[in-house]
């Protein structure tokens, strides 16, 4: 009874992925209302707000791509704000500044993260429409008018984009992460775009009304655990803010920005790491709140905020009876060779789809298959070091600074 109940919760991912897959699929290719209708005569004023930290260069050709675009210039503002950087971001960010007359640049006094820095951009900025972005992205020419399209229904509270990866040839962990991003984006968070409640828009494309923003702004920067502040998953709370004000979240696959996946184990780890302790957090908060939630969201919601969360505590107290028992010894290569065989499918039919539709993001099949080995481990180290960790947070896998607040 023991062992088939544990064989029962590890296969509860596999299953919950194969389910979520399949739904999403159907909702994706056969389901008009999934997706807005978009109008692209709106065109109101929007402030890209540039949070900055450690960034170099790159920080520039981000401004440069966000001046490119297919969108009335006298209608964009970029507001590049410098988290005391340790480089030369901020010499990058006045040299934009002088070139172009709708930059400006400011520095925070000192290092505060970059929550804090997001309000900082707010408190000069005077768009309509706001657009949260990471100094590392590289937008498309179309993502503005795509995002601006979206508020043609006023019930929508926040719309993201899509974020592909640049360097995705670079080795097997970024062709892995290639594939992960794809997925969600273009699979996964179609289910969410069906009942208007995506629970997570990314930082590196957040659009939102100004009026909203405002509303959320002092629980943002006042975000705390147990008293201790936190730096990390801005995106995802002010998403789920939003989300329990009422409002409606939607991801628009038509805007698109480009960023630079982690190409060593320490980056990926520590980006790991941040998105788990913000989704570990948010699962504790839905819990806390979970009279509220049930109230405002969707049902589906509710339950997608919940399983992946729960599954990922209980995943590590599983791994740890199956090693005491002797049963994971057991099943481990068995276990093993499925998630790999299932990873290199996934490889096979992702390859077959972008090869028609994004060519630049082809990967190695075979390559795929780590990434699921890559999860087994994941899981397990991840989500401890996560639980032990949720007072720690910092700029991802920029770095630190000498200053703190």
């Amino acid at each position: 009874m023991i062992d088939t109940f544990v064989q029962l919760i590890f296969a509860l991912p596999l299953m919950v992925m194969v389910m979520n897959f399949g739904v999403t699929l159907m909702l994706r290719f056969g389901a008009e209302s999934t997706f807005l209708v978009k109008n692209y005569a709106l065109q109101p004023r929007v402030s890209v707000l540039l949070p900055c930290f450690n960034e170099g260069e790159h920080v520039f050709h981000t401004i440069q791509s966000i001046l490119s675009s297919d969108y009335p210039m006298e209608k964009v503002e970029v507001i590049a704000v410098d988290d005391c950087s340790a480089d030369d971001t901020f010499e990058w960010i006045e040299q934009a500044a002088r070139r172009w007359k709708n930059v400006r640049a400011f520095r925070n006094p000192v290092n505060s993260g970059k929550h804090q820095t997001l309000s900082h951009a707010l408190s000069h900025s005077s768009g309509e429409i706001l657009i949260c972005i990471d100094s590392d992205c590289i937008f498309d020419s179309r993502a503005i008018a795509e995002l601006t399209a979206c508020f043609v229904d006023e019930t929508i509270g926040a719309v993201g984009g899509r974020v592909g990866i640049s360097n995705a040839q670079e080795n097997v962990l970024t062709q892995c992460q290639t594939v992960v991003y794809y997925y969600s984006f273009q699979i996964m968070k179609m289910l969410q775009n069906w009942t208007r409640n995506v629970i997570c828009i990314s930082g590196c494309l957040f659009a939102v009304r100004r009026e909203h923003f405002e509303a959320i702004e002092e629980q943002v920067k006042h975000r705390n655990w147990f008293g201790v502040g936190v730096r990390d998953g801005e995106d995802r709370y002010m998403t789920h803010l939003l989300l329990l004000k009422g409002l409606k979240t939607y991801i628009n696959i038509d805007a698109q920005c480009w960023t630079a996946a982690p190409n060593n184990f320490r980056q990926l780890f520590m980006q790991q790491l941040r998105w788990r302790r913000s989704g570990l957090r948010d699962l504790f908060w839905t819990l806390r709140k979970f009279g509220d939630n049930l109230d405002v969201l969707h049902p589906l919601t509710v339950v997608n905020l919940l399983i992946p969360g729960a599954l990922q505590v209980l995943w590590p107290a599983m791994c740890i009876y199956g090693l005491a028992s002797g049963w994971l010894a057991e099943h481990l290569l068995q276990d093993m060779q499925l998630y790999f065989g299932i990873w290199v499918v996934v490889g096979l039919l992702y390859n077959l789809y972008v090869r028609w539709h994004n060519p630049e993001q082809k990967v190695n099949p075979l390559l795929v298959g780590a990434l699921g080995m890559w999860f087994i481990a994941d899981s397990f180290v991840i989500t401890l070091v996560a639980l032990c960790t949720f007072d720690v947070g910092e700029w991802g896998t920029r770095g630190t600074s000498e200053k703190k607040v």
